[in-house]
């Protein structure tokens, strides 16, 4: 397993022995864990949500933007219409599986009020980490996407002691 956390998510995760954090958060770093043989991909991302919480996407909606399978296709990488159901998977922890939901891509979260959340039925939104999750897909590759939602007009933080548990139980074969 490989982790892709944004920069400003600072020092707070500590992986296990044995997990490599890239350095780089973009879809080249993706791409070429794809080509070192990585099948498994935790990537996190900062989301507007429906509740203060740590979220597992299962399934997403990307109704805005270019998307990440636009242009050319990279045939190393895997079909130009590559089929990405089942490319989440949502960990289990204590043999609970984790809250989990629909997320949706918006070009900024900044600018969001909540209501796209209601309109479309989802659980959170994110504007970053969406594109190395379906470059991830798009090369075979298994993603458990962890989202520190925060809901509109919180002041809560959510305990990035759990997402490291979280990250232990995976790391440990719990899945």
């Amino acid at each position: 397993m490989i982790l892709f956390l944004p920069g400003f998510w600072g020092g707070a995760v500590s992986p296990p022995d044995g997990v490599s954090v890239s350095p780089e958060y973009s879809r080249r770093a993706v791409e070429k864990a794809l080509e070192k043989g990585e099948k498994l991909f935790f990537i996190g991302a900062d989301a507007l949500g429906t509740r203060t919480e740590w979220l597992f996407a299962s399934d997403h909606l990307s109704l805005f933007g270019t998307g990440d399978l636009a242009g050319a296709n990279r045939d190393d990488l895997g079909p130009r219409f590559p089929n990405l159901r089942g490319m989440y998977r949502v960990p289990f922890l204590d043999g609970k599986a984790l809250p989990s939901g629909t997320v949706m891509r918006v070009p900024d979260t900044g600018f969001s009020t909540g209501a796209e959340l209601k309109a479309f039925h989802c659980r959170a939104l994110v504007s970053t980490g969406l594109d190395l999750a379906v470059t991830a897909a798009h090369g075979g590759g298994k993603v458990i996407f962890a989202l520190n939602c925060v809901a509109p007009e919180s002041t809560e933080k959510n305990s990035f002691s759990f997402l490291n548990r979280v990250i232990r139980e995976i790391e440990g074969g719990e899945e």
